[in-house]
């Protein structure tokens, strides 16, 4: 680093306690607070890592944001040895980055490429191209609100993070039928880090995994496998009983991913149903969670009658709304009023199509199962709106039987 050569040819040195950051970006509020942001995200990282101050408090990058390119080629910065890169890369201790379009991605990927720096200081190693970069997104995915930051943070709006486009990634896949399958993100092969999209889905894998209640302690072990030399068998054998769970729960959080996605409400108990009695019975549904197991199996060619009854409030905004099982028609999600009951089979051959594809019951409904499965509920929100419900509904199931016939008014789950 020859600093008096930077300096002179107007580069501007920003210094914090982990990071001496070079730039020639003009002065701003934003950019000159980049190493106060790296710095309060130093201490969360740690934490998340479980690392003490003493280990890294003397622990530090050196960073380049680049608005010239030439510029920073002409002083020897982005040597002809350095890999070519999209928008920010680390080697060790180093990083650099080329300047973003919004003041959030800016921070994001000055956090993408600490956390790389990081996760080598302390483990030498960042593991496979999902993990090295999911984590990276996960905790560089931040809110910055007066000062003060906080990281592991799901963006409850595009206004919170301009620019970003993960979700965006997500939800254009699945609205265009070319979704990655878990497997497909685990096999992300070593040139990943070189397409955008590959960014958004190491980031939804690594999110799942941390939020979901079921698979978050296992999640915090995993940055030890780093250390023992086999991550892959590792990784297999500490998930190896959830697999099938991993799956449903990952073919569902892509179809409906939103920000502010609620990954523990979120999360669906895929326990296969037992039969329906002959006389029926009757389920609690709760309004805040997403979709929830009644217990029990629909066969398939069958009739079953639905009908639904309580009272609770489904908003917040500017105060509760009450709502019933048919719900709130001032206001709509996914088509269908907000709030009003909704049911989906869970198919036996494990595909969670069916609760993508809900029918509404509201107050009442007949159902003709067209494929065996386990039935669920529930309201209908958004993932990222649990937060405000509160109450629950009793919905009662009973087969019909009409001589064979069943009744013309129904849908088809």
């Amino acid at each position: 680093i020859d600093e008096a050569k930077f300096l002179a040819a107007g580069l501007r040195k920003l210094t914090g306690t982990h990071l001496v950051l070079y730039t020639d970006l003009p002065a701003s509020a934003e950019v000159d607070s980049l190493p106060a942001v790296f710095d309060a995200a130093v201490p969360q990282w740690a934490e998340y890592f479980d690392v003490p101050e003493d280990v890294y408090a003397d622990w530090s990058m050196i960073g380049f944001v680049i608005a010239d390119k030439e510029k920073f080629r002409a002083l020897g910065v982005l040597p002809e040895s350095l890999p070519a890169f999209a928008n920010g890369y680390s080697i060790g201790k180093v990083l650099w980055m080329y300047d973003q379009p919004s003041d959030y991605y800016r921070r994001h990927l000055l956090l993408h490429e600490g956390v790389h720096g990081f996760m080598r200081f302390l483990y030498g190693d960042c593991g496979p191209p999902w993990y090295e970069e999911g984590m990276a997104e996960l905790l560089a995915t931040h809110r910055y609100d007066a000062g003060r930051l906080e990281v592991n943070y799901v963006p409850r709006s595009r206004d919170e993070a301009p620019m970003w486009g993960r979700v965006r990634i997500l939800r254009e896949a699945f609205a265009d039928h070319r979704a990655l399958d878990w497997e497909d993100v685990l096999n992300l092969g070593p040139t990943a880090h070189r397409e955008v999209d590959a960014y958004g889905w190491s980031w939804a894998a690594c999110l799942l995994l941390e939020k979901d209640p079921r698979f978050h302690e296992r999640f915090r072990r995993v940055p030890k496998l780093l250390e023992y030399g086999d991550f892959f068998n590792g990784f297999n054998q500490m998930f190896a009983d959830d697999w099938d769970a991993i799956r449903r729960q990952w073919r569902l959080m892509v179809a409906m991913f939103d920000y502010g996605y609620d990954v523990a409400k979120e999360a669906v108990d895929g326990t296969p149903g037992r039969p329906l009695p002959a006389e029926g019975a009757e389920i609690v549904v709760s309004a805040e969670h997403g979709w929830q197991n009644s217990g029990y199996r629909l066969e398939a060619g069958k009739t079953y009658r639905v009908t639904a009854a309580g009272r609770y409030t489904i908003a917040a905004d500017p105060r509760p709304w009450p709502c019933e099982p048919n719900g709130v028609t001032v206001r709509y999600f996914q088509g269908y009023p907000l709030g009003i009951l909704l049911a989906g089979i869970y198919d036996d051959d494990t595909s969670p199509e069916g609760l993508w594809n809900p029918v509404p019951v509201g107050l009442e409904q007949t159902l003709v199962v067209q494929r065996p499965g386990t039935l669920f509920f529930r309201v209908n929100d958004s993932p990222a709106e649990w937060g405000d419900n509160q109450g629950e509904l009793r919905v009662r199931v009973t087969p019909v039987v009409r001589n064979g016939t069943p009744p013309a008014a129904s849908q088809n789950p």
